[in-house]
């Protein structure tokens, strides 16, 4: 009966309906994961596939075929199950503050980024969004909807009175030993209180985002960032849409920039997503304080090293590309389309363009894609139509991922995430073109033409290639092919 099939349980998606099927204490008995629910068929992940016993007693109890999975780290399964099963002494129905505490979990289990608690005509529906897609996990009857919101917002010490204003708060949750920050916020609708939790800080995200080389780079990419930061002053540049992973490339980057300890870092964020070790980190409230008031005050510190959140004004402009001047790396955000026009954008803001060529050392910008899920990826070669879409010779198209879905995803196709990078380091002769008022075009034009940078669906079709993702994928957050009009 025991399956030898390895599974990572960090990256599975848990089917609610089995997690139903499977009462809590015979899977703490026999350390049994429910994993997935096809029909009659119940897959359970275990630490020890040679031990049959809690898997006879399930099918007999159950009257169904159990499957068995075995987890790539035994430690993992022990771990889930108290997640999962978070306040379940037995067989009982959960409470409210329960089912938020088994929310939360799942949401950690399953890298969820937000939890959204919606209420619908006749019902409510907890969703998730995962490799920043959406997806239903839960739906609950209104009484108990309206309980489990209370219980957000007590918890978040907002007013359970008050059903007509927005508010927002913050919980820290201490799962297994981890601590868990989430920001939360509540509006009104016509059917009721909607409410958002917004995952900050988990050790499992920290442990991701460890290393500067893990986020998908390519050998050249990854050279032209370490390159940037290892320059004795200037500012590095990151743009994209929100929830393209900005936050995650510069927690990376920071990251590199501490290891040796030799270096005073500084940042200024609002809000402070996760903590890092070495770090001095300033939250700021953008009411009261703006990024260029605490910029200034920063500077007073003495820093070597200056993250900030985003740069959305031109006083905060204009004191970040000054600080480069005076000896400091700074790396920070900005609103663009593409790696070039982060330099139109930065002279918008009213930065002379001598000073944005003197201190501008790379400008970057990216974009997530999913991973296709390992369990049930199939690969198959490029057609005509994705090899002139993509460059592809179609003499030798390359073998090209499909993303399928199966219980282990959820039956998304997906699971993971990695970033598309265009890189457009500055250097003498692109000063000299944003010196002498070249136009946006120009610019890229010696990046991506001159110069043969790769763009962002460039690098989207090479990761195709590699079956790193798929070309639906890199067609969603980069347009690639024209467009009928």
């Amino acid at each position: 009966m025991s399956g030898q099939q390895t599974v990572d349980l960090s990256k599975v998606a848990i089917a609610e309906a089995a997690l139903a099927r499977v009462p809590a204490r015979l899977a703490r008995r026999y350390g049994l994961l429910p994993v997935a629910l096809e029909g009659e068929t119940l897959t359970v992940a275990q630490a020890n596939p040679d031990d049959p016993i809690g898997v006879m007693e399930l099918e007999s109890r159950l009257g169904m075929r159990v499957r068995t999975v075995t987890a790539s780290r035994p430690e993992a399964v022990a771990r889930a199950i108290e997640r999962y099963y978070a306040g379940a002494a037995g067989d009982e129905t959960p409470t409210a503050l329960a089912a938020l505490e088994r929310l939360v979990n799942r949401a950690i289990q399953i890298h969820c980024s937000d939890i959204h608690l919606d209420p619908e005509e006749g019902m409510g529906v907890a969703r998730m969004r995962v490799d920043g897609m959406m997806r239903v996990v839960s739906e609950y009857p209104p009484a108990f909807m309206a309980d489990l919101i209370s219980a957000v917002k007590v918890a978040a010490r907002l007013d359970i009175s008050e059903r007509r204003a927005p508010q927002d708060g913050q919980i820290v949750m201490d799962s297994l030993g981890e601590s868990i920050a989430m920001r939360v916020a509540v509006i009104p609708t016509t059917h009721g209180e909607k409410v958002t939790l917004r995952i900050l800080a988990t050790a499992a995200v920290s442990e991701e985002l460890d290393r500067l080389d893990a986020l998908g780079m390519s050998e050249m990419h990854y050279g032209m960032m370490r390159a940037a930061l290892e320059q004795a002053y200037g500012v590095i540049l990151l743009s994209g849409p929100t929830g393209s992973g900005k936050t995650t490339t510069l927690y990376a980057a920071l990251r590199h920039l501490r290891e040796p300890g030799t270096q005073h870092i500084l940042t200024i964020e609002n809000p402070v997503e996760i903590p890092l070790k070495g770090v001095n980190q300033i939250q700021i409230d953008g009411e009261r304080v703006s990024f260029a008031k605490a910029l200034r005050s920063v500077l007073r510190h003495d820093p070597d090293i200056v993250m900030i959140g985003e740069i959305r004004d031109p006083e905060t402009a204009d004191i970040a590309v000054k600080s480069a001047l005076t000896g400091h790396i700074v790396l920070a955000t900005l609103h663009a389309n593409t790696s070039v026009s982060v330099i139109t954008r930065l002279l918008n803001l009213g930065v002379s363009r001598e000073l944005a060529a003197s201190t501008l050392r790379l400008v970057v910008a990216q974009r997530l894609v999913r991973r296709p899920c390992p369990h049930c990826v199939v690969r198959e070669p490029a057609t005509e139509a994705q090899c002139a879409e993509f460059g592809w010779n179609p003499a030798a198209p390359p073998q090209v991922a499909r993303a399928r879905g199966c219980a282990f995803c959820g039956q998304l196709g997906y699971a993971g995430r990695l970033g598309l990078y265009e890189m457009t380091p500055v250097d003498r002769a692109l000063r000299d073109l944003v010196v002498a008022d070249a136009s946006e075009d120009s610019m890229a034009d010696f990046a991506f033409e001159q110069r043969k940078l790769p763009t962002l669906a460039q690098d989207g079709a090479d990761k195709v290639a590699a079956g790193l993702t798929t070309p639906e994928e890199v067609r969603r957050v980069t347009f690639v092919g024209e467009v009928d009009v």
